[in-house]
């Protein structure tokens, strides 16, 4: 179940969340989301579906406050909500997938947008030769918004044939739930849409803002300022994301 901690009117709102895939860039992304636009963590998720884990926030340097496996954060003046999944699934998604179906509809969201990643040598020849960014949306997301990304010159997540019959399918090695949650979403009448980094395993820092400053094109989200340059704010938590500087003994 999603549990909120306050009473608060998420109506219209759009969900954001990350699906964990290679690089963990879509959880990247929602993280520097959250610290970006200040967003207030409202909840959290008690789901069996993911390896629980507690540890301090990782937005507030001081702060007295625990974190877990997957919280809900709000940010009221962008209208936007977030649950950031911190931990890998152990098991089957449904009852996640069945939570997260209620909670939209009890708190009225309007569309959910799946951050995910997947892997860069796994792409065409036509995706080798473009930008490594996709995107992919249900019928009632193209339908509102199919203009805008035509401005924005977006690409469409292309098809790929099935080698057991040769049909054409739609899928992202590495991507995670993400492809399964977007099907479930869109059979369940919720307008949800896909964008996708495609990226491999490593520093996946600049994957994450580059995603970041993707979304923002779609849902303004102040990753930007009005003359275009982009203004993410790092957590604290990513001060020593690889560890300490290696010391200079080595050298």
């Amino acid at each position: 179940m999603i549990k909120l901690i306050e009473n608060i009117d998420l109506s219209g709102c759009t969900l954001i969340i990350p699906a964990v895939a290679v690089g963990n860039v879509g959880q990247l992304a929602v993280d520097l989301l959250i610290t970006s636009t200040k967003m207030k963590r409202i909840g959290h998720v008690i789901s069996s579906c993911f390896i629980p884990i507690l540890g301090a926030d990782p937005y507030v340097k001081d702060s007295t406050e625990l974190c877990t496996a997957s919280d809900v954060y709000h940010s009221a003046e962008k209208k936007i909500v977030a649950i950031q999944i911190r931990s890998p699934s152990v098991k089957g998604l449904q009852k996640f997938f069945n939570d997260l179906k209620d909670f939209i509809h009890i708190e009225k969201i309007s569309k959910v947008i799946i951050l995910t990643s997947g892997w860069a040598h796994t792409r065409t020849d036509a995706q080798l030769r473009s930008e490594p960014l996709r995107y992919l949306t249900s019928p009632s997301i193209e339908k509102e918004y199919g203009k805008l990304f035509d401005e924005l010159n977006w690409i469409k997540l292309e098809s790929t044939k099935n080698p057991f019959d040769d049909s054409d399918c739609l899928e992202i090695p590495g991507g995670g739930f993400a492809m399964k949650l977007h099907h479930y979403l869109t059979i369940n009448q919720i307008p949800p849409g896909v964008i996708l980094k495609f990226c491999s395993e490593g520093d996946n820092v600049p994957d994450a803002v580059a995603l970041t400053t993707y979304l923002d094109k779609w849902l303004p989200c102040g990753i930007t300022d009005s003359g275009g340059k982009i203004v993410v704010k790092y957590p604290h938590s990513w001060e020593f994301l690889f560890g300490n500087p290696a010391p200079l003994e080595i050298y």
